[in-house]
């Protein structure tokens, strides 16, 4: 007798409890790694496109004006004269924005004249915000004194000023611009190793004072926020304080805050106008309406009381980079996206660290001592149905909450551990394998030999009952068919007709048990696979009797077709609730079977077809289990050969879920309302009853063999103690 297997200590016990400690150890060396961070930027990419669908639409208060191919062809080349810009300003202050912001530089004096106008123009609208940068080749040299202009410094911050990115140096706008208008930094530096902008500062520092950058200047401009109003909390928050309400803009210690792209932001949603107009398209409208006294163009948006952000979106101009949403997108999109971010207070907030690996921990080790037993496929699909949630639940976070859950680590680290579990398993599992191969391989089919691999219990000499629903199936007048044929051709023709009719046990969830000679014998039930309960594993085993009848039918018209003679089948089913399923026989030499009275009746039954000139029988214990679902008449009522208790047999016609319809059903109702009246010793009813049915089907051999014995019964009527039961003679 085998030895059941035991689980090395490692499995048990030491590997669930030790494994994740050590992963988070691993996981704490490598978490900074340049990969980590790549992959994890790539699965916070694929949740804003995911999310783009369920985005919503952008602030109404913004506008973009879109230094396009169009503006470029109606205006002329970039660079443009600076008195392009003052004209823009004049006509924008005609219109009655709020705020007018250029996402470009004008820190190179150029043409004095044209430097002055533009000043005086932009002093004209209500607020106007352009670019300033930092000198990239005076990075290390002393802090230089400036004339700030309009602009003035942030002056109440709580925090490491250092820590704010900035310089000595700074390139600011023209003088004269400078002294008529506000400049906020608009230097985005890409980020980490994809080249994506995902943090944007709003404040930027030159020597010890900091200033705001182009979106918050823009923001304070359009709520008449002063800079001393403006409270900034490095780590924590800017606080501004607008009509609305004190506006709370989450940042890093930096001054950086986390930006919440969004598809109606990017390039894509720009390039169809999504809050956004022509800047060519636009100064025609505005010189048309206000300088010509037109009517107001309707596909131009009202820029009343407005914020216009200016950018350059042309193919071709310098200011580009990629973005979650898009692969080569306009950087003013990014100033954009922090406009939309804090007027709709929609920020990307990250989840903090302790809950994720708190949960971590918990589902780590409750799977991993879960599965310490469980099979290989067990342990494959329970750690993927949890990663699978776990990112579900992820993605409806960042799409409900803007909340990023960290997906790299967790899932690569979950699933780790997982292998090494499963890869133990394994080599446990695949020694036990190989014992049973080489014990069983050469005396059990292939279907016995994979349910022990899967249920090793069942290697216990001795066996189980379970209820088994059992098929006996045999070609009669076998004899005449191989007779005068040779063994090949016999075995070919046999090969053939097994073929067919053990694909009928296959595709019907039975087990294909053994051969016989020229019969087969098939169960159904808790041997080689999972039952389904005894009226389904009943059911099944008729079904696939009905199938053996069709498909003997189909394989009798091809053997015909080739001059072979065509083949008959008897098939016999019965049910047992206590059949012995298991390893039968002595220490050297058993087979793995079901045994037991149930299994010989179903032999029985096979035979009692020929009795009854049909092919396929069934008992009552088969009977009550598939009632209501096949169109069903009595046999009789019989004792098999070798018992002394009387078994009623019926015969299956047809599957009333999926009928064929050869035996009509009023027909069979008369036929059993005969068979009643014969039992019940009524014979001259049932004799009237069976010419009834004969009438109809002629052919039918049990409505005549019944009108014969109600004949010999009403000459010679039986004793008292009849009940119609026949005693078979042979098997």
């Amino acid at each position: 007798m085998r030895e059941k297997p035991t689980w090395p200590l490692i499995l048990e016990y030491a590997y669930p409890v030790a494994a994740p400690i050590v992963a988070l150890l691993l996981l704490l060396l490598a978490l900074h790694a340049n990969l980590f961070e790549r992959l994890e930027n790539l699965t916070v990419n694929w949740r804003f496109q995911t999310r783009e669908p369920y985005d919503p639409k952008p602030d109404p208060r913004v506008i973009l004006v879109k230094i396009d191919q169009t503006s470029l062809d109606n205006i002329g080349g970039w660079p443009w004269k600076r008195s392009i810009e003052g004209d823009f300003c004049q006509l924008i202050a005609a219109g009655n924005a709020s705020v007018l912001g250029f996402d470009l530089l004008f820190t190179e004096p150029r043409d004095k004249e044209d430097d002055n106008y533009f000043a005086k123009c932009a002093g004209q609208v209500h607020a106007v915000v352009t670019g300033a940068n930092f000198d990239p080749k005076n990075r290390n040299s002393k802090v230089l004194e400036y004339n700030w202009g309009k602009t003035q410094p942030l002056t109440e911050i709580e925090g490491d000023i250092s820590a704010i990115p900035g310089q000595g140096v700074a390139l600011l706008p023209v003088l004269p611009l400078r002294l008529e208008s506000y400049f906020g930094f608009v230097e985005v530096a890409p980020g980490g190793s994809d080249g994506i902008r995902r943090e944007l500062p709003l404040i930027e520092r030159v020597g010890t004072r900091v200033f705001p950058t182009l979106s918050l200047q823009m923001l304070c401009q359009f709520w008449n926020i002063s800079p001393d109003k403006v409270q900034v909390r490095l780590g924590t928050e800017i606080a501004l304080p607008t009509p609305e309400g004190t506006k709370h803009i989450p940042i890093n210690e930096k001054g950086e805050m986390l930006l919440n792209y969004r598809a109606n932001d990017t390039d894509k949603a720009i390039s169809e106008g999504v809050n956004s107009v022509s800047f060519g398209k636009l100064e025609g409208g505005l010189a048309e309406h206000f300088v010509e006294g037109k009517d107001w163009r309707k596909e131009l948006p009202s820029i009343e009381n407005k914020i216009l952000l200016v950018g350059q979106t042309a193919v071709g101009l310098t200011d580009f980079g990629p973005s979650p949403l898009e692969a080569n997108s306009p950087l003013v999109t990014v100033h954009l996206t922090a406009l939309n971010n804090i007027l709709q207070d929609d920020y990307l907030k990250i989840s903090p660290a302790w809950p994720v690996i708190l949960g971590w921990f918990v589902i780590s080790w409750v799977t991993l001592f879960y599965l310490r037993k469980k099979s290989i496929s067990h342990s494959i699909i329970i750690p993927l149905i949890c990663v699978g949630l776990y990112s579900l639940l992820a993605e409806i976070l960042f799409i409900r909450q803007s909340l990023l859950l960290p997906l790299v680590w967790p899932v690569m680290f979950f699933l780790l551990l997982h292998l090494g579990i499963i890869v133990l398993r394994w080599i446990e599992e695949a020694q036990s394998r190989q014992q049973i191969k080489q014990v069983f391989s050469r005396m059990l089919s292939p279907e016995i030999m994979d349910h022990l691999l899967e249920h090793t219990e069942n290697l216990e000499m001795g066996g189980s009952e379970r209820p088994v629903t059992i098929l006996f199936s045999d070609i009669r007048d076998y004899t005449k068919f191989s007779e005068g044929l040779k063994p090949s051709e016999v075995v070919r023709q046999l090969n053939v007709y097994f073929e067919r009719m053990v694909a009928c046990v296959n595709d019907s969830r039975g087990t294909l048990h053994k051969y016989i000679g020229d019969a087969i014998m098939a169960a159904w039930g808790d041997i080689a696979g999972a039952s389904l309960g005894p009226e389904r594993d009943a059911q099944n085993a008729v079904r696939s009797a009905l199938m053996m009848r069709r498909l003997l039918k189909e394989l009798n018209e091809e053997r015909q077709a080739a001059g072979l003679t065509p083949l008959r089948i008897g098939i016999g089913i019965n049910h047992g609730p206590d059949v012995l399923v298991g390893l039968i026989g002595a220490s050297r030499r058993s087979e793995f079977t079901v045994m037991g009275d149930a299994v010989n009746t179903a032999s029985r039954l096979e035979g009692v077809t020929k009795e009854y000139k049909t092919d396929l029988a069934i008992g009552e214990s088969v009977y009550t289990l598939v009632h209501g679902h096949f169109l069903m008449r009595t046999l009789g009522v019989i004792v098999v050969k070798g018992k002394s208790k009387p078994l009623k047999v019926y015969e299956v016609l047809d599957d009333l879920e999926n009928p064929v319809g050869l035996w009509p059903e009023d027909w069979v109702a008369d036929y059993e309302k005969a068979m009643e009246a014969y039992f019940g010793r009524k014979f001259r009813e049932a004799r009237e009853g069976f010419k009834k049915c004969l009438k109809k089907r002629p052919e039918d051999f049990c409505s005549k063999d019944y009108l014969e014995i109600c004949d010999e019964l009403i000459l010679h009527p039986p004793s008292k103690d009849w009940d119609g039961t026949k005693v078979m003679k042979t098997k």
